[in-house]
């Protein structure tokens, strides 16, 4: 049977994208926004500027009308400087050999859409943990809108945690939780969920007040401090976001490229195919500090609070809350 490379990594990348575009549709509708994965875009260079204006501060005051001759303080209409900063990723070299699939008399391509359709849901998967790790690590360092469960999660804490935004708390529009805090929310009288989307590892619910539960086991979510005594002691705790609609934005980039190549010197022929791209992450009133995180950024330093910087004036103008139980 013939065996084409080019073909083969054609396919590769059409199921790839095909089934991302797919997913990001689903999930942008049925998790309200909060997290949204946008299509494709042109971003150029190391890191995505957009500039806004900055809520501009005693914008009302109170005059003497008795008086028009009285000075009168001025302020000023500055502009924010927000940013997204661009994740490389790509896979490690994913081997097989072809004279498998000619053996059993199957065609090679069955092996180029697996290899798409898992590289589908990785992608995805990726995309929600990284830019969840940054939620947490730009929220954690504001601790006005953090609150601390005094036990495991029950609904009166979510109730607490999105007071944190005053009279914005109508604004949260998703809650983004562990199954660990799922299964204790259920154990403690939240019922009649909804199940409107499921994908991989990822699952989106509704509560009964209408804002939606997004439930994925992300390392994120989970904190682990271990004592110095003897014996040490471990403890865990899960965090819980409050997002508002548009929280997290990634954006796709058009740069994927992947290569597929044919070796010898073994028993058989050897096939091995490796894939790269980026995506541009960003959060709503946060800015990544371009000094102190730095460009092509790892995993370690999108999930350091440091990196992120609030722009926002407001907090209430910002991604949201963040809650902490056991």
């Amino acid at each position: 049977m013939a065996f084409d490379l080019v073909v083969f990594n054609k396919q590769v990348y059409i199921a790839t994208t095909e089934l991302v575009a797919q997913q990001v549709q689903l999930f942008n509708a049925a998790s309200a926004g909060a997290i949204t994965l946008a299509s494709i875009s042109d971003n150029m260079g190391d890191f995505a500027m957009e500039a806004s204006f900055k809520q501009i501060a005693g914008l009302v005051r109170r005059r003497d009308v008795y008086n028009g001759s009285n000075d009168v303080a001025s302020v000023r209409l500055t502009h924010l400087q927000n940013n997204t900063v661009k994740v490389p990723s790509g896979t490690p070299p994913v081997d097989f050999e072809q004279a498998q699939y000619n053996w059993i008399l199957q065609n090679p391509a069955l092996a180029a859409s697996m290899i798409g359709q898992q590289l589908a849901v990785a992608t995805l998967q990726d995309m929600l943990n990284t830019a969840i790790s940054a939620a947490v690590a730009a929220i954690s360092a504001e601790t006005s809108v953090n609150y601390a469960a005094s036990g495991t999660l029950a609904f009166g804490d979510l109730v607490r945690g999105a007071g944190k935004f005053g009279d914005r708390q109508g604004a949260l529009a998703a809650w983004v939780m562990h199954s660990k805090s799922m299964t204790d929310l259920w154990a403690n009288a939240v019922t009649n969920n909804e199940k409107l989307f499921v994908y991989g590892t990822v699952s989106v619910l509704r509560d009964p007040f209408g804002r939606l539960f997004v439930m994925t086991d992300s390392d994120s979510l989970v904190a682990t401090t271990t004592t110095s005594d003897e014996p040490p002691v471990t403890t865990t705790k899960y965090k819980v976001l409050g997002l508002v609609p548009g929280a997290i934005m990634v954006e796709q980039n058009p740069d994927f490229d992947s290569y597929m190549q044919r070796s010898t010197g073994k028993e058989n022929i050897q096939n091995s195919y490796q894939a790269e791209w980026s995506y541009n992450l960003g959060l709503y009133g946060y800015s990544w500090d371009i000094t102190a995180g730095g460009k092509a950024p790892t995993n370690a330093s999108i999930a350091t609070s440091a990196n992120w910087e609030r722009t926002s004036t407001d907090i209430k103008d910002t991604a949201g809350v963040l809650i902490t139980a056991s």
